[in-house]
């Protein structure tokens, strides 16, 4: 059963039968065991290998001569029973390799080499600790990048093996209860991880008596309320009728919920109560930030300078103008700049917007047409691609703008009132940061995005920030631009 039906009104659906298959438990069980066994051998392979490259590679042994005879690799294999373990610890307490299966693919590889980074630090302290393990300091760090790609194809097969499983999982349908901005990703992300369960939709949470009778009528395995809105005495009703049934409880705040701030514990008060921290981004994040955005932009800058070229050869060639564009938007805490594009349009652009804001694609604050007339032939190629921002790296050297964070709001467009009016005070907020030529909501579908989901998602980037947030947000990036989804 894969399709999603809405329940609450019309005649009672029958309850599934349940499914043959593997059991979610013995699924959990295998795909542990799995991952232990699969990077515990993926490791000690590392070390092989390195040990080979180490003492059997003669452009290496010029460079970095060896000050001693070469050590048995029976010698570098008894020493594994102790840093195989070492690493699994360090994948389980300080990677969330094991501990979060749900984890996207580029947060995954960010934990994998978090992890190796980490793997090898304590193989070397360890190493240096105790004269009996003593390991070539060479051979440790060739381990470092070898078990980076050995631990990565382990984890993606095993992820694999777990998707095949899932297909033939004993599943039960899950409850949604409740809508929002949320409930469209927990339906997408049930669906592609749970390819075997049935989802039914309500759009209120029923009382305890109806909700007594729909699980007893539609065996269900969890139960998740998309909103946290709903006095407690009636959720605490439901999750009391839920453990009842052996039905899991969950609760997803729907992002505009929780726009105002991060919602941390805090038990400074000797019981249980929630802070509210109104961005991640302190002062030495923000240096942390900056200093990889500079690091960043000269990488890009230093690769693209033939491609730029070649794409301002092609804009002059195509119509009359200048080819780059500087608009004014505005900044951190509302500060106006000059942001520099690419030019994709006619040259008396902005004088024709009035004729063009019937086509804009969202009812909100951001402007963005399809099909827009004023449009070159090679800006919509560059659009397409969103190769027209990339003049922004200049901005972001010039601390007007971040590799990553909100689009920056035209101050022609009158963005920035719609936004305002649209969503109250909340919307300074979003100037509470550099805004960025890649974000959220670019890799989240792009234009294609609503406005309300676009500031949703910006509010979250605001109070979640992280460098591993920054380089997940890259990395989707990349795939992004070359299928061109979503841009216009």
């Amino acid at each position: 059963m894969s399709a999603s039906r809405k329940v609450g009104s019309g005649p009672a659906v029958k309850p599934p039968h349940p499914s043959k298959g593997i059991s979610p438990g013995l699924r959990h069980a295998v795909r542990t065991v799995l991952h232990f066994a699969a990077d515990g051998a993926a490791v000690a392979v590392s070390y092989y290998f390195a040990y080979r490259l180490r003492f059997g590679w003669d452009w290496l042994l010029s460079v970095v001569p060896l000050s001693h005879e070469v050590p048995s690799w029976d010698h570098y294999q008894r020493m594994l029973y102790a840093l195989v373990p070492l690493w699994l610890a360090v994948f389980w307490y300080a990677s969330r390799l094991y501990t979060n299966p749900w984890m996207s693919l580029a947060d995954r590889f960010l934990q994998i080499v978090k992890g190796c980074v980490l793997g090898t630090g304590a193989s070397m302290v360890l190493t240096y600790m105790y004269e009996r393990l003593q390991f070539s300091r060479v051979t440790l760090l060739l381990v470092w990048p070898i078990s980076v790609v050995l631990v990565s194809l382990s984890q993606t097969l095993i992820l694999w093996f777990d998707r095949w499983m899932s297909r033939h999982e004993a599943a039960r349908p899950v409850l949604l209860v409740g809508g929002g901005l949320v409930a469209g990703e927990v339906t997408q992300r049930i669906a592609s991880r749970h390819p075997g369960a049935g989802i039914y939709r309500l759009t209120n949470l029923p009382g305890t008596d109806e909700l007594e009778t729909m699980l007893r009528e539609r065996p269900v395995s969890e139960l998740i309320l998309l909103t946290s809105s709903l006095p407690h005495l009636r959720v605490l009703a439901a999750a009391e009728v839920c453990e009842s049934h052996d039905v899991a409880f969950k609760m997803v705040p729907d992002l505009l919920e929780i726009r105002l701030g991060e919602v941390q514990m805090d038990a400074s008060l000797g019981l249980p109560s929630y802070r509210v921290q109104h961005t991640s981004l302190t002062r030495s994040n923000f240096l942390a930030k900056r200093a990889f955005d500079i690091a960043f932009s000269l990488l890009v800058l230093a690769f693209a300078a033939l491609p730029w070229l070649l794409a301002a050869v092609l804009i002059r060639l195509d119509s009359r103008g200048p080819v780059l564009y500087k608009q004014k938007r505005f900044g951190f805490k509302g500060r106006v700049f000059e942001a520099y594009k690419f030019r994709t349009m006619v040259l008396d652009a902005e004088a024709r917007i009035k004729s063009v804001q019937a086509l804009n694609a969202h009812d909100g604050a951001f402007f963005k047409a399809k099909n827009d007339p004023r449009v070159t032939r090679v800006g919509r190629l560059l659009r397409r691609f969103s190769l027209d921002e990339f003049p922004q790296f200049i901005n972001v050297l010039l601390g007007d703008m971040s590799v990553v964070g909100p689009r920056p709001l035209a101050v022609t467009t009158g963005e920035k009132e719609k936004l305002e009016a649209d969503f109250g005070p909340t919307a300074k907020k979003r100037m509470n940061i550099l805004p960025g030529i890649t974000g959220l909501w670019q890799v989240s579908g792009r234009s294609d995005v609503d406005s309300a989901q676009r500031f949703a998602l910006d509010m979250f980037y605001i109070e979640h920030w992280s460098l591993g947030l920054d380089l997940e947000i890259i990395l989707k990036t990349v795939p992004a631009m070359a299928f061109g989804k979503g841009a216009y």
